[in-house]
């Protein structure tokens, strides 16, 4: 027996270590029913400010202690007028009474971006795809897409902003009134930059991109900011903020010409 003793000892040392970590990390049980009351109160509060499709929660953690609270990550989505389901993922916090702090700014993340995703726009994209591919340039065009300009320009977000209320005035009510904008629309805006992406090699350089630019045949392209870029190993030379390796060059096309910055 007492050559047990020590043992026993250890394994309630153990047993009194382990007990603490779980304290300290926080009880993450979740019961099946919380499922169903996430998804309950996610839509409900959702629905309120104004996205009433569906939501279907993937992941629930409850956290005591330090952070206390309830993390729900959840799927949203939404039927549309172009006979799609567009689905967005994003996260909501709940305290652990099921209230969530000033709850009415609570939203599906990137819904103002989802006027992209139409199937007008993506047949637009392909359209102009395919003309690019046509043209000689010095390297291969991979791919081409709008991209949403309101991050970095706060008059285009709300310009975006505006077509929205207008579109929910008019009873176009898709992911809030921000689905439903025609690609035209959002060209004349200026909402969207053409973007351009072009295959690297190991010399291109931004020079080859403005280049290319003055190559362009613009006759069949729309008017509007367009950019050429690609991502280069060579990250010494990116232009970008986070030394991502991202390279490009912005222009104009403007009555089917080429213009281009003169300080660039």
């Amino acid at each position: 027996m007492k050559k047990n003793t020590p043992n026993i000892l250890k394994l309630s040392g153990l047993a009194i270590l382990l007990l603490c970590s779980i304290l300290l990390v926080g009880c993450k049980v979740v019961l099946p029913n919380s499922y169903f009351k996430a998804r309950e109160k996610t839509q409900k509060i959702l629905a309120h400010n104004g996205f009433k499709g569906k939501v279907q929660v993937k992941l629930i953690k409850k956290v005591f202690l330090d952070s206390d609270g309830i993390y729900v990550d959840y799927t949203y989505s939404e039927d549309t007028y172009d006979n799609q389901t567009i689905s967005l993922d994003d996260k909501i916090t709940f305290q652990l009474d099921w209230t969530v702090v000033r709850e009415e700014y609570e939203t599906p993340g990137l819904y103002s971006q989802t006027y992209l995703q139409q199937k007008s726009v993506k047949k637009e994209e392909q359209k102009l795809f395919k003309e690019l591919k046509k043209q000689s340039l010095g390297f291969d065009i991979e791919d081409f897409s709008f991209k949403d300009n309101t991050l970095i320009d706060q008059e285009a977000g709300n310009r975006r902003k505006h077509l929205a209320e207008e579109n929910r005035k008019n009873g176009k009510h898709d992911f809030y009134g921000y689905y439903q904008i025609p690609y035209q629309t959002m060209i004349d805006e200026h909402i969207v930059t053409m973007s351009i992406r072009v295959s690297d090699t190991e010399n291109t350089s931004k020079k080859d991109l403005k280049k290319a630019a003055t190559k362009l045949d613009a006759r069949k392209l729309p008017d509007g900011e367009y950019e050429f870029y690609y991502f280069t190993t060579d990250k010494e030379n990116s232009a970008n903020y986070d030394n991502s390796g991202y390279i490009s060059y912005t222009f104009n096309i403007q009555d089917g010409k080429v213009v281009q910055d003169e300080d660039d």
